[in-house]
């Protein structure tokens, strides 16, 4: 069996799954809204925060980067 992942206007989706439906497709609704958790997004939003306040605080990527090791 092979999965097809399709974008369907909200004012279509009633067609669409009764369409599917008597073709006798398997409809999976796990559609995921957010990738991540709650508390992801609230530690993201926390960060984001943290550097608005305080910009001088954290370094530029490219001079972050030099100071990296790798082995």
């Amino acid at each position: 069996m092979q999965k097809l992942i399709i974008n369907i206007p909200d004012n279509k989706m009633a067609f669409f799954m009764d369409l599917a439906k008597n073709l006798g497709f398997t409809i999976e609704k796990s559609a995921q809204k957010n990738v991540l958790t709650e508390k992801q997004i609230d530690l993201v939003n926390q960060a984001r925060m943290q550097l608005k306040e305080n910009p001088a605080g954290y370094l530029d990527w490219d001079e972050a980067r030099k100071t990296l090791k790798v082995e």
